[in-house]
């Protein structure tokens, strides 16, 4: 029985091993013709990129920079991105940075002598094509790739450079109609390993590098395309890799699949081969596995239906339901104790003009930032923080004084100043808040409720919007009088 048993162990172990290694293989030849697909994507756009700006290079040089010669060639500019769902703009810049004229006359021209691919024109004579770093657009704000060649006098001087601008939209949009399971990756970079554009798109990741990844400094300087299996520099997740370098261009294409995808069917196969390799062995062992493992699913689901309840999917904080939940309590709690109650209700200002400005996906992010900045000033564990509803947000603070709770909404409003993110439809140039703080002590008799602490901090944010907005405002019952203020700071700890 032993001889059986362990024969039977070594070749089910071996059998393991070899699905393993085969579904391995699978996944790396798939990511490998994918690599070399989007590679060759990539060398077809960045060519037909650079063959629009060989022609206005041309042009640019032969009939010079007179007004009637620049709007014959803004009519050629603007036929080809009209034509060519690869360019974004087009441009033609002086040799001191101006813009002289672009392919969206509605655009303005800016001026570009302090960005890198001017300066590199500016100082190298050859007629190379430079391909940047994905960057914010002057013009209109989006991300973008620039693709830059270098304009000469007739006396081989630097007369200025012919631009051409990539929407990021452009390849997240081909990447994004390719399958590659939830956490698979696909990256678009320059040959130093800088990210150019990355699916999933995250705004953190522009700009990050890849150059510290083992295939970076080993393969790569050795093969022009490769596979490989680590742990990703940029977040952390372990993946099986292809990357293949783009011909003609200093860009590189990774593509990535996580191991736990890959080897999801193979380890639930190895899971039922352990099963029947115990049932050889024990009815016992199979019925008792059985148990621990329908304890552990009823766990995990008993764990994310509670996290559904009472958590916010976006942001991360508490949900309304789990805010009234626990004021409710709070509030009980209080009363028995004497105790007071402070909330700060937070509201992102001129929220939907950022939405209609700059895309939902864009607010969720600033709604997330917020969110960040609300937990990052907590610092209790029975302090509370909520996505009250759409952009508002509330923050429940037991047993906290008013120059307190004034304190934690200016460190919370002060935080988001700091992400300075920009909003231009807003009077401050930047995402900000205003927050109105509200304190109850309830009544034992019952004469004060929950909604008196709602309504009281909902009436503050209403004054702080209509002072300006990016405000904390206290509510005016709870703080009558600058003395008041003064004697409450110093007779109760924050």
């Amino acid at each position: 029985m032993v001889v059986v048993c362990l024969l039977a162990i070594g070749l089910t172990g071996q059998e393991t091993w070899n699905n393993r290694a085969a579904d391995v293989h699978a996944s790396s030849q798939q990511t490998t013709n994918l690599a070399q697909s989007l590679s060759q994507q990539a060398t077809d756009s960045f060519q037909t990129v650079d063959g629009v700006l060989g022609e206005l290079v041309d042009r640019a040089e032969t009939d010079g920079s007179q007004p009637r010669a620049l709007r014959r060639l803004q009519k050629v500019m603007s036929e080809h991105v009209k034509q060519l769902r690869v360019l974004h703009n087009l441009f033609i810049v002086d040799a001191g940075g101006n813009g002289l004229v672009n392919a969206l006359p509605q655009l303005k021209n800016a001026n570009y002598r302090d960005r890198p691919y001017f300066i590199f024109h500016r100082t190298h004579a050859g007629q190379t094509t430079h391909i940047g770093r994905t960057v914010r657009s002057r013009t209109d704000g989006s991300w973008i790739i620039t693709v830059t060649r270098r304009l000469n006098r007739a006396d081989g001087s630097f007369a200025g450079l012919a631009m051409a601008t990539i929407s990021g939209d452009y390849f997240l949009h081909l990447y994004n109609q390719v399958d590659i399971e939830r956490s698979g990756i696909i990256t678009l970079a320059l040959a130093d390993g800088t990210i150019l554009v990355r699916k999933p798109f995250e705004q953190a990741n522009i700009g990050k590098s890849i150059a510290k990844a083992p295939f970076f400094r080993s393969a790569l300087p050795q093969t022009a395309a490769g596979s490989y299996e680590n742990r990703s520099v940029v977040d952390g997740i372990s993946r099986f890799y292809a990357y293949h370098r783009v011909s003609r261009y200093p860009l590189l294409i990774v593509v990535g699949v996580a191991e736990d995808e890959v080897l999801a069917a193979w380890r639930w196969e190895t899971l039922l081969s352990l099963v029947e390799l115990v049932g050889m062995i024990s009815i016992v062992a199979i019925l008792g596995g059985y148990l621990v493992r329908q304890i552990k699913k009823r766990e995990t689901a008993e764990a994310l239906l509670e996290r559904l309840v009472l958590v916010d999917g976006l942001t991360g904080l508490g949900n309304r339901h789990q805010f009234e939940a626990v004021l409710g309590r709070e509030w009980r709690r209080a009363v028995r104790a004497g105790t007071s109650l402070a909330f700060l209700m937070i509201d992102a200002d001129e929220f939907k003009g950022y939405n209609d400005r700059y895309g939902h996906q864009a607010g969720d992010n600033v709604l997330k930032s917020i969110a960040g900045c609300i937990s990052g000033a907590l610092g209790r564990p029975a302090d509370l923080a909520a996505r009250y509803g759409g952009e508002e947000f509330a923050v429940f603070l037991p047993d906290t004084s008013s120059p307190g709770a004034f304190a934690v909404g200016e460190a919370i409003r002060r935080a988001v100043v700091a992400l300075n993110i920009a909003h231009v439809g807003s009077p401050h140039g930047i995402v900000t808040v205003s927050i109105g703080v509200g304190r109850v002590s309830p009544n034992p008799n019952g004469s004060t409720s929950p909604s008196a602490l709602v309504k009281a901090a909902d009436s503050a944010l209403y004054q702080a919007k209509s002072k300006g907005r990016n405000q904390t405002e206290p509510a005016a019952t709870f703080i009558p009088t600058l003395a008041g203020v003064i004697s409450e700071y110093v007779s109760e700890p924050v």
